[in-house]
């Protein structure tokens, strides 16, 4: 039968069907490098962007699976494909990361959904070559610190990993009862999306329990970026929480598909 609206073209060339790549498309923020052991890895996050945004991808980390398919023996441009797709479709990805504590070095799996967006443009004044958790330190006893306060736009308080009231006992495995002043400001801060590894003890109902707390140093966020933050959490928050899907399905196995 006749479609109606034909005659929209007259003279006008019809355009082709738009093929699916004429959604925007974005990634996370951050460039892929390959390295000597044929790994790939994160060699940049960029600021601005889901990488940087989630405080939870550093520098460094190994790439393991996007999407639980493993992107191991791939080149950076064939991950940097699986990685752009739709903006505003979530990708989970995971990482092997590096934890120093008290126990030493050791490697940890860590997994990661962020949202594709494009990054916000950040001034470069904001970018500058040393960053901290965005945290105020008190000393307690025994020459620990107790975390007095929580900058908004740092990376301690973003990540809600880091709470008002824990002590500090080492930083990257090292006794903070034992450093100077200037030699603690030293060890917290560093470059830009960098890794470091916190011991803590909170208090908790069931009493204080100890704590290894992995965090990245991010660029702080203020003003029109904390609200550009917000943006993206609540689209994250929206993206992660797909429709449920009728109740029957989960009997039927359909959810087992792509395990192999």
């Amino acid at each position: 039968g006749s479609r109606g609206g034909g005659g929209m073209w007259d003279g006008v060339k019809p355009p082709p069907s738009p093929p699916v790549s004429s959604e925007r498309r974005a990634g996370i923020g951050c460039k892929i490098n390959t390295n000597d052991r044929g790994e790939l890895f994160v060699r940049e996050v960029i600021p601005g962007g889901p990488a940087a945004l989630s405080c939870d991808i550093a520098n460094g980390d190994v790439l393991l699976t996007v999407d639980g398919v493993s992107v191991f023996g791939e080149t950076p441009d064939e991950v940097a494909r699986r990685i752009v797709g739709p903006e505003g479709q979530p990708i989970t990805m995971s990482f092997r990361i590096k934890r120093r504590s008290e126990q030493g070095a050791s490697a940890l799996e860590k997994s990661v959904t962020l949202v594709r967006q494009p990054p916000f443009a950040m001034s470069e004044r904001l970018i500058t070559s040393f960053v901290g958790l965005g945290v105020e330190l008190g000393k307690v006893d025994r020459g620990l610190m107790e975390v007095r306060n929580l900058a908004d736009g740092g990376s301690a308080n973003l990540s809600g990993r880091l709470l008002v009231g824990d002590i500090i006992t080492s930083i990257d495995g090292r006794d903070i009862s034992v450093m100077e002043g200037p030699e603690r400001t030293a060890q917290l801060q560093g470059a830009p999306y960098t890794r470091l590894t916190l011991s803590v003890v909170r208090a908790t109902q069931g009493g204080r329990q100890s704590m290894v707390l992995d965090l990245v140093r991010t660029v702080p966020l203020q003003g029109e970026y904390l609200v550009k933050y917000a943006a993206y959490r609540n689209a994250l928050a929206h993206a992660i929480l797909p429709p449920l899907p009728p109740p029957q399905l989960h009997h039927a196995g359909a959810a087992q598909g792509g395990e192999g």
